[in-house]
């Protein structure tokens, strides 16, 4: 095994059972709101996988179980959220604050328990996401094109400049545009798991990897390219390979 996890927090278009009555979102609605095909682009063998099995839009595993969402006042995405940033609403009936406590409970602890057991072992976290090839409303880059691949490190908080300027030259020597910490820094599972130096045995660097989703899906309707995806996992295999082979994690 390589020392390297891998956090997969927003493949899914799953619905809690509990939740399944009270849903206003279709299958179409909650592909639209997930990172299509993360779990298939970032299937890599011999790394150490944390995968969420339910849709983001239940319960966020990438924003801190206290961040109860306030977008209607500023405009942000919390653990729970009532509306989608379109403004769909996704609830005939809005949650409890109690039932918001047990879902949080049930589903985002787990996730990141599962992440805490791997860090006695691992040396480097990865945490995989995809976004829309067009910044969305209410995000900071609205309405704008995006690169291919989007770093992000909490402003090179969560690994090293030499982490960093390894992913962007690999991805760059393949032929996509990169950017840095912009439109996405990193969110709640680099801020828990990660820090720019290895604290045995809690913490470890981490940095995290969007892709643009027109490398390999239709944007309207959601239909993924299979051999595009097929060919993106060989190159994230090749990534983790390679980073593991130039710091010493092999």
């Amino acid at each position: 095994m390589l020392p390297i996890v891998l956090s997969i927090p927003h493949s899914s278009i799953r619905v809690p059972s509990e939740l399944e009555q009270n849903v206003l979102l279709n299958e179409q609605d909650l592909l639209g709101y997930s990172d299509l095909a993360t779990d298939r682009i970032f299937r890599i063998p011999n790394t150490y996988i944390v995968q969420y099995q339910f849709s983001r839009i239940f319960v966020d595993v990438n924003r801190a179980p206290d961040d109860i969402s306030r977008e209607y006042e500023r405009r942000e995405e919390g653990v729970i959220v009532h509306t989608t940033w379109d403004d769909k609403p996704i609830y005939r009936e809005e949650p409890s604050e109690e039932q918001m406590n047990e879902l949080i409970k049930k589903y985002h602890d787990p996730f990141h328990e599962e992440i805490d057991s791997y860090m006695a072992r691992a040396k480097f976290l990865i945490d995989c996401h995809s976004y829309l090839p067009v910044g969305p409303p209410l995000k900071i880059d609205a309405g704008k094109p995006r690169p291919d691949v989007c770093l992000g490190n909490t402003n090179y908080s969560t690994c090293t400049r030499e982490h960093t300027v390894f992913f962007r030259e690999f991805f760059e020597r393949h032929g996509y545009s990169v950017s840095i910490n912009f439109p996405y820094q990193g969110k709640y599972t680099l801020g828990r798991h990660c820090h720019r130096r290895r604290i045995p045995h809690f913490l470890v660097p981490g940095i995290q990897i969007e892709l643009n989703q027109k490398l390999y899906a239709d944007p309207v309707t959601h239909t993924v390219d299979d051999e595009a995806i097929d060919a993106l996992n060989i190159l994230m295999q090749k990534v983790v390979e390679e980073f593991a082979g130039k710091f010493g994690m092999g």
